[in-house]
This record gives structure tokens, C-alpha cells and sequence, in this order.
């Protein structure tokens, strides 16, 4: 059962104290930990007993320190420790991270009391380790993403959650829960997040990758090559292809959505959420945006989105414009939807004119893309011949000319595409990089003895949580009036 929640005001009070006789007599140590004071002293942790408690069970031993042990975390990610052992060790030895963590040393939690809390929290049971070995992909995909699976998938997904769906499902959503409550709502409400009515959310998928061996280890005793089942320490990880780098890695990918505040030149972390590796982004926005819809319903309203071409597809803009999102989103050059310059001549009845001279027979409206499809009228017995049927009709179906309504969703976005206003809100999606290789670079999510996707996950919240603690400080929220001067 969930035992004593020192409350915050409490912790404030015994931190302070601690602090001040620490200053009397090692000035130095508290100028060497000033940021990670500042951090602990900020962050506020009562809002979110009610997330714990359900984690537990009514009867048992009290366990004590839920609140210290979330603390211990978020110092592990301000100081860069990798492996929760080193860092107890450290820690515990460590006079003023105790007094941070607000323990002392005999109290200060085990590695493997750090390691339950991290499961508490994880919605789901641990995964089964045995699977067979899956060989890296062959081939090479250069700068464009893997494509989904089935290319239907996003028009699915889209109907659910115009259905209200909210694909809340997801293993970390106490984390993500958490995260809000102790970062992002405490940052909108001192303004970082810019207008809270109007958010311009950046979105992008990040490569995570893990350190586990994609091999496995054999458990079995065959001699030679076989398929048996192997044992995984991550066994949800999957292959996956990094487009930035150009090449296939093994792991998770954490797809995130950000702010950016072109007053304050600052870009932070709203919301996460980890799928598999090879999953496509343009898949992965439509459960992310349903999520943070519901997530935010009563503080934060999103006003437009920036995307990348991996998410330009009909659906979307469809989803988008019935939930009155403004879309920002790059064309894909790539795609058989984009378009196209041509000078197709158009007759009395506005039908496309073929080389011959006659007007292309109507061969019926796509909804999906928003367009007219005409064939050729010498294929569909309109016209008996017509002297460019070489070079026209390269099929047995015939020449296809495509007409594109004045209505297109993905074309005449409202705010005029290539515009100024459009040009400089698109630029703000370089905060979905930045907060990106925050999260990655900065706070060392990916750095040895971290694998698994609970263990990547709880530490990327962590370091999210971290970044907003860093623009609370930076930003003069942050202040110690009862520290000696």
C-alpha cells in the first residue's frame, strides 16, 4: 500500500534548512550543485499521489518514499548516470544529493527499489524474453522513410478518432501523465509555452536505439545454424531505418510533439509516446494527436500543426481540418499525389482535351484525392482511332489524365501555401529537432546498460522533465529567498 507523501511545502521547508546549514560550512558545494537545487525546489510533486495510488494495493507493508524515489530519478537524468547502480552508490554517499532526494543516508532507496518504481508505473506486465531471432533487413531506402505496411492504415486510424478514440491504451501512460503534470502544466502557466489557446505543435519521430544484442543468446543446444527461440534482454526492439543517417538500427521510436516560443527563442517537449522502430510517422500522428487532444482538452487548445512530408496524406489534412487544426505540412515530392505541372487543355465542358483533338471520357470522382479521372476516348470506344495511340496508351487501359477539384484539402490549405505567414510558421518546426536532440543528445538517452522499452521510456520522460526544469530556471522562475546571500 502507498504510505507517507511528504508534501511538497514539507520538502521545501527540510531542503532549505538542510541547504543553509549546508552553506555556513561548504559554500562551494552549494554553488557546484546550484541547478540541481533550483530544479528539486521547483518541482512540484503533490498533484500526482493520484496517479500512485492505484499502482498499489490496500493492504501490506506501507511503501514509503514514492516521492524521493521520483526525486532520485530526476536527479540520475540532471547528473548523466547511465546505470542506476552506479548512481546509487553515488548518491548515497553523496551528502547533499541525499538531502536533494530528501533521505538520509541509511534511508536512501536501493537500486532495486529504483528498479519497482520504474515497473509500478508501467501499465503492462513484462514482456515474454524467448522469440526468435529476426535478421536485419537488407537494402538501402536513402533519405525517404519505410513506408507503412498497409497503406490503408492512416484512413482507419483517422475514422476512430473522428469516432472519438483516443488511443490512450499505451504501456507508458502514467509516464506521460506524470510528465504533464510536473513539466508541461507548471511551464504553460508561466507563459514557455506561448499562447495556450493557440499551440503550434512541431511533430517528428526520433530514432532510439536500443543496447541489446538483436541476436539474442541461444539457449538451445544445437551445434549448427538453427531458428530455435533465443533469449532477449529487449525483446519488443525492432529493426528499423534511421533516414538521417542513412542505415538500419535496432530499437524504438519515441514520437514526440513540441512547442516553440519565438519570444522567448525557446523549444519544449508537450508530448511522447514510444512505437515500434519501423513504424511510419504519418501513422504514428494521428494516436499521438487523439492522445494529446484528450490529455489537454481543458488547458492547452492546438490551433496548427507542422509536419514533415512523411505525413502528407488526404486523411490527415481531413482529420485536421474537422478538429479546426490549421496543417503545415511539406508536400511529398515523392508521392503519386503530389502535384504536377502539366498544360492540359481544357474544352467548353472543362474536360481534359486528349492530342487528337477529342475530350476525354469521365471515368468517375475519387474522394480519397479529392480528383477527376478521365481515360482515354479511343480505349473506352469513344473514338475509332487516333494517330498518338503509340506513345498515348502504353497500357491496355489507356492513357489517365487526373483533374484536381478547387477544394483540395492538401492543396489550398487555409493559410496560403508559400506565403510569408506560412513560411515563417513552418520554421518553427525546427523545434521538433531541437527538443529531439535534447532529450537524445544533452541528457544521454541512449547510453550503455539502458534497454528495453520501459527502461528507454522512463528516462526519456525524465529527461523531458528535465528540459522544462532547465527553461523554468533559465527563465527566472526559479528563485531561493531563504538561502543566505
Amino acid at each position: 500500500m502507498l504510505g507517507l507523501w511528504r508534501s511538497h511545502a514539507a520538502y521545501q521547508k527540510y531542503m532549505i534548512e538542510w541547504v543553509n546549514r549546508e552553506f555556513k560550512h561548504n559554500p562551494k558545494s552549494i554553488e557546484a550543485y546550484e541547478s540541481a537545487i533550483l530544479k528539486m525546489y521547483y518541482l512540484n510533486l503533490d498533484n500526482i499521489k493520484e496517479d500512485f495510488i492505484p499502482r498499489f494495493s490496500h493492504t501490506g507493508k506501507p511503501s514509503n518514499h514514492q516521492p524521493e524515489l521520483f526525486r532520485s530519478f530526476i536527479l540520475m537524468s540532471h547528473c548523466k548516470y547511465a546505470s542506476i547502480d552506479d548512481w546509487v552508490l553515488h548518491a548515497s554517499a553523496t551528502p547533499m544529493l541525499c538531502a536533494l532526494v530528501g533521505v538520509s543516508y541509511s534511508e536512501f532507496p536501493a537500486a532495486s527499489t529504483h528498479r519497482d518504481f520504474m515497473l509500478r508505473l508501467w501499465t503492462t506486465g513484462k514482456p515474454n524474453r524467448f522469440k526468435v531471432k529476426i535478421a536485419k533487413p537488407k537494402g538501402k531506402h536513402g533519405k525517404e522513410k519505410l513506408p507503412p505496411k498497409n497503406p490503408g492504415i492512416i484512413k482507419k486510424l483517422v475514422d476512430k478518432a473522428l469516432d472519438g478514440q483516443t488511443f490512450k491504451i499505451i504501456p507508458e501512460r502514467l509516464y506521460q501523465a506524470i510528465f504533464m503534470k510536473t513539466a508541461v502544466m507548471p511551464s504553460a502557466a508561466l507563459g514557455l509555452l506561448g499562447n495556450v489557446n493557440k499551440i503550434i505543435a512541431s511533430c517528428d519521430g526520433t530514432c532510439v536505439e536500443s543496447n541489446a544484442s538483436s541476436y539474442g543468446k541461444r539457449i538451445c543446444s544445437c551445434t549448427e545454424k538453427c531458428s530455435c527461440p533465443r533469449r532477449f534482454s529487449d525483446p519488443i526492439a525492432k529493426w528499423g531505418w534511421d533516414s538521417y543517417h542513412e542505415r538500419w538500427f535496432y530499437g524504438h521510436t519515441a514520437y514526440l510533439l513540441s512547442v516553440h516560443n519565438k519570444d522567448l527563442m525557446l523549444d519544449l517537449p508537450i508530448y511522447m509516446r514510444f512505437v515500434e522502430a519501423q513504424r511510419f510517422d504519418g501513422v504514428s500522428l494521428i494516436a499521438s494527436l487523439a492522445h494529446a487532444r484528450y490529455l489537454y482538452k481543458d488547458t492547452l487548445r492546438f490551433d496548427s500543426l507542422l509536419a514533415d512530408s512523411a505525413h502528407d496524406n488526404y486523411p490527415t489534412y481531413d482529420l485536421l481540418t474537422q478538429w479546426n487544426i490549421k496543417p503545415f505540412i511539406d508536400l511529398n515530392s515523392r508521392s503519386d499525389e503530389s502535384p504536377k505541372l502539366q498544360d492540359i487543355q481544357l474544352s467548353i465542358h472543362n474536360d481534359p482535351i486528349c492530342p487528337d483533338g477529342h475530350e476525354m471520357l469521365n471515368w468517375g470522382f475519387d474522394a480519397a484525392k479529392y480528383r477527376i479521372k478521365y481515360r482515354c476516348p479511343m480505349v473506352t470506344g469513344k473514338v475509332k482511332s487516333c494517330p498518338y495511340d503509340f506513345c498515348c496508351n502504353k497500357s491496355k487501359y489507356g492513357k489517365i489524365t487526373y483533374l484536381k477539384l478547387a477544394e483540395d484539402l492538401r492543396l489550398l490549405t487555409p493559410v496560403p501555401r508559400g506565403s510569408d505567414e506560412w513560411v515563417e510558421t513552418y520554421n518553427q518546426r525546427t523545434a521538433a529537432e531541437h527538443v529531439n536532440n535534447r532529450i537524445l543528445t544533452d541528457y544521454q538517452l541512449e547510453r550503455p546498460k539502458r534497454y528495453g522499452k520501459m527502461k528507454l521510456a522512463f528516462f526519456a520522460f525524465c529527461n523531458a522533465i528535465n528540459v522544462h526544469l532547465d527553461a523554468q530556471i533559465k527563465f527566472g522562475a526559479v528563485s531561493l529567498p531563504e538561502v543566505a546571500a
